[in-house]
C-alpha cells in the first residue's frame, strides 16, 4: 500500500474506504484505533472477518462539506460542553457523493451481505485510554442505505455527552479527534464474549479470563447479561481450566434474517462453550498478546466451531499481581464492601465512618491516606476495592507510648458508656432523626447531610479514649494466661460480652415468641410472604398492635446495615420487610435453647481452679484485668453500632434531594442521586439553571453507563486466599474461621432481602456478613462465606455461637446450591458432600 507524505492512501476511492488487510498499526490516524488493530491482526493472519475501513478522510470530507466544524466549535465553547445539537446536525447532513460511492463500492466488493459497523476513533484502544463504549456500533446491517446510515450514526456518536466528557477527563483535544468506521462481514455467532489475556483483577499474567454467552457479543460488552466466566491458567503442558462460573444469561441477542437484532429474554440455553474451544481461544489470545507485546482485551465470536476476533486492544489499568498482604487487605475489603460502592458512598459516607478509626491511628502517630484515594477508578466510580491500606508514620509516633499509657490511666474502659460524648452523640442523632426532611429547604437539607456525616467522629474520639485501657488489659490477660499455661483461652474469655447486637437478637427473639404465642398473629405470618406482611398486619387489629412493637424495635435497632460502608443500600428502617421476613422464619422454628452457663464463664472458672489463682492477690488481679479486657470487643461492637446510626439519616436526606432533582428532570429517579459525589451535591445552587441541570443529567447518565460497563468485570480478586491443598472431593475450600464439624442443608443468602429463607439447622452460605446478619447465626449449624478471614465478623460470631465456619471460599455462593446436604469442616476450611469422608 502506498502512502502520501500526509499519510493519505493513494487514490480517491481508497482514501475514503480502504480494505482492512491493507491497514497496519501505523495507520492509526487514518483508520482509528480499532481499525488499525484489526488491520494489523489480519496482516498477521489472525482470524478476523473480512472488511474495510471508512477512513478519517471520509469523516473530514463529510464535516467540511456540511460545515459541521461551526457546530462543533459552538458546542465546545460552552461552559458545560453538550453534544446534542452537534449529533443532530451530523445525523441530518448528507454524505458527500464521492464518499458515498467509495463506501458502496467497497461494500459491493465485500459481497453486500450482512455487516457489522463499529466506530473507530483516532484516540481509542490505546494503552492508557480504551474509550470502551464511548462510540456506537451497529450489528447485522443489510443493504447500502442502511450501511450509509450506520456510518453516519457512528460519526455522530463521536459527539455524545459521555464521549465529550471522557475525552475531557483524559486530556485529549476535542478538535483533533476524528472517527473512522470499521465495516466487517457479520459473524452469526453461536457464542461470543470478551477475553482478557491477563487477569484484569489480580494482574496475574499467567491467567486468561473468558466471559462467554450465547448469541452476539453485544450482550456481554454492554453488561446486559451475566456471562459464563472461565479462568484458564498456562501450565507446562498447555492451558487448563482452574475456575468456572455459570452465567445467568438474562438476555440473548440474535441477528434477524432481514437485518437488525432481537433480544430474547427468559430463554437461557443450557449448553456452554466446549472446553476444547475455550483452550483454543486462550491459545489464540496468547498469540495476540505476543504479537502486540502486551496483555490484550479481546472481543471474540464463535460460529460453527470457528473462532473470530472482532476487536483487540490493550488492557488498561492492569494491576501488578497481588502479594499475600495485599490479598489479606482485599479479603477484608471483600467483607466491608461486598458490592461496588457508588460515588456518594466513596466521597461521603465512607470517609465519615472512617473517622471511627482515624483518631486511634493519630494517637499512635500514624497518618491515614484520604479514603477516596485508596480506590482505583475515576470520577467517583470504583474499578476495584483498595488492595492496600498503608498508614504512614509521622514524627508523633515517638510519643505514642506516652499517649497510650496516659489514656489508659485516665479513661477506665469499664466506664466508657458513661462518657458524656456518647450522650451527646445519641442526643444529636435523635435530633437529626426527628427532622421533617420534606419541609426543609435545599440549604437545610445540605446542613442535615453535613451534620449526619460529622457525628461518627464523636465515636472515634470515644475509641481513642478507651481502646488503650482495654487493649493493655488484653495484653496483660494474655500474659497471665501464658504463665499458667492457658493462653488458648484468651479468645473465649473475652467473648460473649453484652452488647447492642446481642440485645437486638434478644429483641428479635422476643418478637418471634409473641408471634408463636398468638394464633392470630401466627396465621398472618403463615399466610403472607415478607413483602406483603406489613400491609397484612396493618389491616388486622392484632397485627396493627404488633406493628407498634416492630416500630419500637426499628427505632432502636433499625439502622442495622446491609453493608457497613454503603449508604446506597437500605437499612432495616428503610426495608422493614427484611425484619418481618426474619420474624416469619424465626416464628416457624422452635425457640432457641439458652445455655446453662456461657462459655466464657466456664473458661473463667477453669482458670480460677488453677493453684496460683487460689491466692487472693493473683485472683484479684486476674479478675480485674479480665473485666477490663472483656470491654475490648464490646467497645468495638457498640461504637460501630452507634456509629452507623447516621446511615438512615444520610440515606433519607440524599434521597429527598434526589426526589427534588428528579422532580425538575435532573435525575430520572431519586435513587440516581447515589451516582453523584459529595462535591456534586454541595455545588448545586438551588434551583439549578437549565444549563446546569442538563449538565448534571449528562454527567449522571455517563456514570450510570460507566458503572454498567464495569459490572461485567468481577469487583474483587477471584483468587484471594485460594487453597492449594484442598481434598479432591471438596465442594469448596477456604480458610478456617471457627472450629468444629457440622452437617446441614445449604441455604444461600445473598443479601438481607433473603434473610427469611434461613431455617433452623441450615448451613448459612453468604457472600459476606456484618452485624446485621448476626440473628441468622442463632439458627445456622454452620457458616460458609465468600470473603473474610479469621478476624472477620462471621468468624468471630460463629466462634461465639459455637458453630463451624469456613471463610474466603471466593465462590461458595456460586458453587453451593439451596438444598444440598453438606458437611462443613471449620477446623480445616473445607466443605464436603455430606456422604463424603474427606
Amino acid at each position: 500500500m502506498e502512502h502520501h507524505p500526509s499519510g493519505k492512501v493513494e487514490g480517491v476511492h481508497q482514501e475514503f474506504a480502504v480494505e482492512l488487510g491493507k491497514i497496519s498499526a501505523d495507520d492509526l490516524a487514518l483508520a482509528g484505533g480499532k481499525g488499525a488493530n484489526l488491520g494489523e491482526l489480519i496482516r498477521a493472519r489472525f482470524p478476523v472477518p473480512a472488511g474495510f475501513v471508512v477512513t478519517t478522510a471520509a469523516y473530514d470530507r463529510f464535516v467540511a462539506q456540511n460545515r459541521l466544524n461551526d457546530a462543533i466549535d459552538t458546542a465546545l465553547a460552552e461552559a458545560e460542553p453538550q453534544g446534542g445539537e452537534v449529533r443532530a446536525a451530523f445525523k441530518s447532513a448528507p454524505i458527500p457523493s464521492e464518499v458515498e460511492r467509495s463506501i458502496i463500492d467497497a461494500y459491493q466488493q465485500l459481497g453486500e451481505g450482512a455487516v457489522a459497523v463499529r466506530s473507530s476513533a483516532t484516540a481509542e484502544d490505546l494503552p492508557g485510554a480504551a474509550f470502551a463504549g464511548q462510540q456506537d456500533s451497529y450489528l447485522n446491517i443489510v443493504g447500502s442505505e442502511s450501511l450509509l446510515d450506520a456510518v453516519r450514526q457512528c460519526w455522530a456518536s463521536l459527539w455524545t455527552d459521555r464521549a465529550i466528557a471522557y475525552r475531557a477527563h483524559q486530556g485529549i483535544g476535542q478538535q483533533t479527534i476524528k472517527l473512522a468506521a470499521v465495516v466487517q462481514q457479520m459473524v452469526m455467532a453461536d457464542f461470543a464474549g470478551v477475553m482478557f489475556t491477563a487477569n484484569p483483577i489480580t494482574g496475574e499474567r499467567k491467567e486468561t479470563v473468558i466471559d462467554a454467552s450465547p448469541g452476539l457479543g453485544e450482550a456481554v460488552v454492554s453488561g446486559q447479561v451475566t456471562p459464563d466466566q472461565v479462568i484458564l491458567r498456562k501450565g507446562r503442558f498447555g492451558w487448563h481450566i482452574t475456575e468456572r462460573r455459570a452465567g445467568r444469561r438474562e438476555v440473548i441477542i440474535r441477528a434477524l434474517s432481514g437485518g437488525g437484532t432481537e433480544h430474547i429474554t427468559g430463554g437461557a440455553e443450557s449448553d456452554s462453550l466446549p472446553d476444547s474451544v475455550l483452550r483454543n481461544l486462550a491459545r489464540l489470545g496468547a498469540r495476540i498478546e505476543q504479537h502486540f507485546g502486551r496483555p490484550q482485551d479481546v472481543e471474540w465470536a464463535c460460529a460453527d466451531g470457528r473462532l473470530f476476533i472482532v476487536q483487540a486492544r490493550p488492557i488498561t489499568a492492569l494491576p501488578e499481581p497481588l502479594s499475600t498482604p495485599e490479598r489479606l487487605v482485599g479479603n477484608l475489603m471483600g467483607e466491608m464492601l461486598p458490592t461496588r460502592p457508588y460515588p456518594l458512598d466513596v466521597t461521603a459516607w465512607m470517609p465519615a465512618l472512617f473517622s471511627l478509626i482515624e483518631p486511634v491511628f493519630r494517637m499512635v502517630g500514624m497518618a491515614m491516606p484520604p479514603f477516596q484515594d485508596m480506590f482505583s477508578g475515576e470520577d467517583g466510580i470504583s474499578e476495584r476495592p483498595p488492595q492496600s491500606i498503608e498508614p504512614k508514620p509521622t514524627l508523633a509516633v515517638a510519643l505514642a507510648p506516652f499517649r497510650i499509657i496516659g489514656a489508659a490511666l485516665r479513661y477506665d474502659p469499664r466506664r466508657w458508656q458513661d462518657d458524656p460524648l456518647l450522650a451527646k452523640y445519641l442526643s444529636r442523632t435523635c435530633e437529626l432523626e426527628a427532622r421533617d426532611l420534606a419541609s426543609l429547604t435545599w440549604e437545610q437539607l445540605l446542613d442535615t447531610f453535613h451534620d449526619a456525616l460529622a457525628i461518627p467522629n464523636l465515636l472515634g474520639e470515644i475509641r481513642r479514649r478507651y481502646f488503650p485501657g482495654a487493649g493493655l488489659a488484653l495484653l496483660r490477660l494474655r500474659a497471665i494466661l501464658g504463665v499458667i499455661g492457658k493462653a488458648n483461652l484468651t479468645g473465649v474469655l473475652i467473648s460473649g460480652t453484652e452488647n447492642q447486637t446481642i440485645a437486638a437478637n434478644r429483641a428479635l427473639e422476643a418478637l418471634a415468641a409473641r408471634i408463636r404465642s398468638d394464633p392470630a398473629l401466627a396465621e398472618i405470618f403463615e399466610r403472607h410472604d415478607s413483602a406483603n406482611l406489613w400491609a397484612a398486619l396493618e389491616a388486622n387489629p392484632v397485627g396493627h398492635a404488633f406493628l407498634d412493637e416492630v416500630r419500637s424495635f426499628l427505632y432502636y435497632y433499625g439502622h442495622r446495615e446491609a453493608a457497613p460502608l454503603l449508604v446506597s443500600t437500605p437499612t432495616w428502617k428503610d426495608a422493614p420487610e427484611v425484619v418481618l421476613g426474619m420474624l416469619k422464619a424465626f416464628a416457624q422454628a422452635e425457640p432457641q435453647p439458652h445455655a446453662q452457663k456461657p462459655s466464657w464463664e466456664a473458661a473463667r472458672d477453669e482458670v480460677l481452679a488453677r493453684p496460683l489463682m487460689r491466692l487472693a492477690i493473683p485472683r484479684r488481679i486476674f479478675l480485674s484485668v479480665l473485666e477490663r479486657a472483656r470491654t475490648t470487643l464490646q467497645i468495638r461492637e457498640d461504637t460501630h453500632f452507634y456509629g452507623t446510626m447516621g446511615m438512615p439519616i444520610v440515606r433519607r436526606t440524599v434521597l429527598e434531594m434526589g426526589r427534588r432533582l428528579a422532580g425538575i428532570g435532573v435525575l430520572d429517579a431519586p435513587e440516581e442521586v447515589f451516582h453523584l459525589t459529595r462535591h456534586d451535591l454541595e455545588s448545586i445552587a438551588w434551583p439549578p439553571s437549565p444549563q446546569a441541570a442538563e449538565a448534571l443529567h449528562g454527567m449522571v447518565q455517563h456514570r450510570i453507563e460507566r458503572r454498567a460497563e464495569l459490572e461485567r468485570r468481577p469487583y474483587h480478586d477471584p483468587r484471594r486466599l485460594r487453597r492449594t491443598d484442598s481434598p479432591a472431593d471438596a465442594l469448596v475450600s477456604g480458610t478456617p474461621g471457627s472450629p468444629g464439624v457440622a452437617e446441614g442443608t445449604v441455604r444461600v443468602i445473598h443479601d438481607q432481602s433473603e434473610f427469611g429463607k434461613l431455617r433452623a439447622g441450615d448451613v448459612l452460605v453468604a457472600p459476606f456478613t456484618n452485624p446485621a446478619w448476626t440473628p441468622l447465626f442463632q439458627r445456622a449449624v454452620a457458616v460458609v462465606v465468600d470473603s473474610g478471614g479469621a478476624a472477620s465478623h462471621a468468624a468471630i460470631v460463629a466462634r461465639e455461637y459455637g458453630i463451624p465456619a469456613v471463610m474466603a471460599t471466593t465462590d461458595g455462593t456460586h458453587i453451593l446450591t439451596d438444598g444440598q446436604h453438606v458437611r462443613v469442616d471449620g477446623s480445616q476450611g473445607f466443605v464436603l458432600a455430606a456422604n463424603s469422608h474427606g
